[in-house]
């Protein structure tokens, strides 16, 4: 099956879910619930999970679930629950892979500002100006894309990754507009700045510094399968690979090596610490004390700053918190369309008690 199919069969799967989940829930909250960091030893945080972890999966049917922490800004813990496949009831390991989805942001954010410290991406700069074909068909508007207009979901593209043409809504640096279509963007200007395929780049500037050997852009069949929630069954969803990498939405992955950028986050090896910090700086607000830094979520609280994200592909569903200052991280990944409240409510707990 070529690639088109394979997407457009997928994407019918999803489109399905898409819809009867909108009508009986709508769309779910992704800022972190409530917590306070806490400074625990990692072992105490363990025996305190496990048996939560397993309560949340049992509750909400979820089929499988991987977890990592990050204790004194290194991989510390990680353990696989339930099944990779309802139907074949593998179990989940601490090392299979999941989508990831949109967990790949900041990495590719990461990545965008290791080009910027090394003098051959400019923040401020047209993203227009590095492409020899253009990505955005509105002229007058796309100059005033940039990187960091990308990085701050302001650059006013939109999220739909399927459309074909691609035009701004509003004028670059007006509001914030959550945009996958923005990382497409600049998935190829990194490409035409590096000289090198995006996951290739991703792989040899990322992957591979940071020990992430399980990690890609590009789906794979070793890994766990999706699963949607229909009619209080958990249905797997047939698998389709995918030909070309995707910044927005393709990133597979372990819990295990999602940890470990954390932790690079926390004490940076690959990118200048001014950079991280801008990074991980407030740059445009949300609401409230959730804000948005350079191609990741915030949350401001008094003397406390940490950071978030989430992935979801509808039948994969996962987080990420880390708080820079405590040192401490998680991550939650799961196979299923009802993993993101319950991945948001691990995390919290697993960092907050």
């Amino acid at each position: 099956m070529s690639e088109s199919r394979n997407s457009i069969a997928r994407l019918v799967a999803r489109f399905i879910f898409k819809s009867v989940s909108a009508f009986h829930g709508g769309q779910q909250d992704v800022a972190p619930l409530p917590f306070a960091p806490s400074v625990e030893k990692y072992e105490q945080r363990v025996a305190r999970l496990d048996n939560f972890v397993r309560e949340e999966i049992r509750s909400a049917n979820i089929p499988g679930l991987s977890i990592a922490l990050v204790q004194g800004g290194k991989l510390a813990w990680t353990k696989g629950y339930g099944v990779t496949n309802w139907a074949t009831r593998q179990p989940v390991e601490a090392d299979t892979c999941f989508e990831a989805a949109s967990l790949g942001k900041p990495i590719t954010a990461y990545a965008a500002l290791r080009l910027a410290d090394e003098g051959l991406l400019d923040l401020e700069h047209p993203l227009s100006n590095y492409l020899k074909t253009q990505f955005v068909d509105d002229v007058r508007r796309r100059e005033g894309m940039t990187a960091r207009t990308v990085l701050t979901h302001t650059s006013g593209l939109s999220n739909d990754l399927q459309e074909r043409h691609h035009r701004a809504v509003f004028e670059a640096g007006e509001r914030f507009s959550y945009s996958g279509v923005g990382f497409m963007y600049l998935q190829k200007v990194i490409e035409e700045v590096s000289r090198m395929p995006f996951d290739r780049f991703m792989r040899e500037t990322v992957f591979v510094q940071l020990g992430m050997t399980s990690s890609s852009y590009l789906r794979r069949s070793q890994m766990a399968r999706g699963h949607v929630h229909l009619g209080g069954l958990a249905a797997p969803l047939p698998f389709f690979p995918a030909e070309q990498p995707n910044a927005a939405n393709l990133l597979c992955s372990t819990a295990a090596d999602l940890a470990r950028f954390e932790a690079e986050l926390m004490a940076p090896t690959l990118v200048s610490p001014a950079l991280v910090d801008e990074m991980l700086s407030p740059q445009v607000q949300i609401r409230g004390d959730a804000w948005w830094g350079l191609g990741i979520g915030l949350l401001l609280k008094e003397s406390t700053k940490c950071f978030w994200h989430w992935g979801d592909n509808l039948d994969f569903e996962s987080y990420m918190l880390g708080c820079p200052g405590e040192r401490i991280g998680a991550v939650v990944m799961t196979n299923s369309s009802r993993g993101l409240r319950v991945a948001r409510r691990i995390a919290a707990k697993a960092l907050g008690g």
